[in-house]
């Protein structure tokens, strides 16, 4: 059975950086919740304090109220991936995960339903030192998955996957989601986020900024537009002119209004656009969270140390 986790008042200083300064947050059964940040923010080091690697200062982190280290079968209840490591590469993916069922107690039959069910049957029989990066990850993935648990905590787990590999993944992790469980992985690639997320979680210097829904973090991040034109240093000039502010790309001009607005003012001064597209994405709305926040102290050091 899926329950939620929940963190209240967590708090973890290494020597004088705060790496996690009293975060309270709930990831709840049925949703994709990911935890954003840039590097350093604390992410890794929370997501450390759940799995009960880490011992915060102050604060709790659990499931359905227990501890990591409370929970009855752990393997049957959470499956994590923190990292595509701890693998002997002289070992196939089938030996690798058998040693994990035979240590856990789990049915001798769970490694060939994970391998397929993240699409590395036809890999079994491979040693894992010649898996790439992608690979070590889905094999990450099918050994959190050998008790088949309600809860799925995954860090950075796009991290090495080629495009069909981060389609897959995230259709595997809605999939689930629908299916009941609780989801909650880190990710730095916002634009897939979007697709996946319901829940979302801001982190910056330690600090929780923001935990809402992804559809109120869209709302606020305002309409935009994505203008692409021959004669950018006009439009450039015309949108100034009516108050407009905006953010030049190579290519484009990232503008601060609608669609609408800026392509009446394209034809009312004759300005050729290549494409128009409006905006009101979850980047726009992450980026002002992390503005506003303004600089701080960051653990990005404790973080790489601890990864």
């Amino acid at each position: 059975m899926s329950v939620a986790i929940e963190l209240s008042g967590i708090t973890k200083s290494f020597g004088q950086v705060r790496a996690v300064d009293d975060v309270s947050a709930v990831a709840r059964p049925g949703e994709v919740t990911a935890l954003l940040g840039p590097n350093g923010a604390g992410k890794t080091t929370t997501l450390r304090i759940l799995l009960g690697l880490v011992a915060p200062d102050k604060g709790t982190a659990t499931f359905g109220g227990k501890r990591y280290d409370e929970l009855t079968s752990p393997v049957r209840q959470v499956g994590a991936v923190l990292e595509a490591a701890g693998y002997h590469p002289g070992r196939t993916a089938l030996d690798h995960l058998a040693v994990l069922v035979t240590a856990s107690g789990l049915p001798q039959d769970a490694p060939e339903r994970v391998l397929a069910e993240v699409d590395l049957t036809a890999d079994a029989r491979r040693r894992v030192g010649g898996f790439s990066l992608g690979m070590r990850q889905r094999l990450g993935l099918a050994s959190a998955m050998l008790g088949d648990p309600g809860v799925l905590v995954l860090d950075e787990p796009t991290n090495g996957l080629d495009p069909p590999g981060v389609r897959w993944l995230r259709g595997y992790v809605r999939r689930l989601a629908d299916e009941g469980r609780t989801v909650l992985l880190s990710s730095h690639a916002l634009s897939e986020v979007e697709l996946t997320a319901d829940h979302v979680l801001v982190l910056a210097h330690g600090r929780l900024l923001r935990s809402s829904s992804l559809a109120e973090m869209r709302a606020e991040a305002g309409v935009g537009s994505t203008v692409r034109t021959p004669d950018a240093d006009r439009l450039g000039a015309v949108l100034e002119a009516a108050g407009h502010t905006f953010r030049r790309t190579d290519e484009e001009l990232a503008v601060d209004a609608t669609p609408e607005q800026v392509g009446e003012l394209a034809a009312e001064h004759r300005v050729v656009l290549h494409a128009l597209a409006g905006t009101a994405n979850l980047e726009r709305a992450f980026f002002r969270l992390i503005q506003e926040a303004g600089p701080g102290e960051s653990p990005a050091s404790v973080e790489e140390t601890l990864s």
